[in-house]
């Protein structure tokens, strides 16, 4: 017979391999977050940059830092960001989607964006 702590301690493990998986929503949520709370180097790790050279990449950083506060700053002057889904996604290839996404703001606003994925080793990559 399993145990409670057993039961609890496998339903906390699945809850949260389903908040922090590697799929796509979860990438898109995750960058989204990162956004929202100002965090470039997070934001970073969400994005596809296997084939950046280490010259190139201080300047995607700096790009990425700008992107991140002028996002930030959207999302602040919409009272935060309450959600992000996917309200479709087309295949391009074997490792690769493009997606469309419906952000809601906490004021009740909804935006809508488009976003290419790429599926590298370590999971879905936001492609820019």
């Amino acid at each position: 017979m399993i145990s409670r702590r057993t039961c609890l301690a496998l339903g906390l493990a699945a809850g949260l391999s389903a908040c922090f998986g590697s799929g796509p929503e979860a990438t898109v949520k995750g960058f989204y977050a990162a956004v929202a709370a100002g965090d470039t180097d997070k934001a970073i790790g969400f994005l596809a940059l296997q084939s950046v050279s280490a010259n190139e990449m201080i300047m995607v950083k700096g790009k990425v830092q700008m992107m991140v506060a002028a996002g930030k700053t959207q999302i602040d002057a919409n009272g935060g960001l309450q959600d992000v889904q996917i309200v479709s996604q087309q295949e391009q290839g074997e490792a690769a989607l493009r997606v469309q996404l419906q952000v809601t703001f906490k004021n009740g606003k909804t935006d809508t964006d488009n976003m290419n994925l790429v599926k590298e080793k370590d999971g879905w990559k936001i492609r820019l």
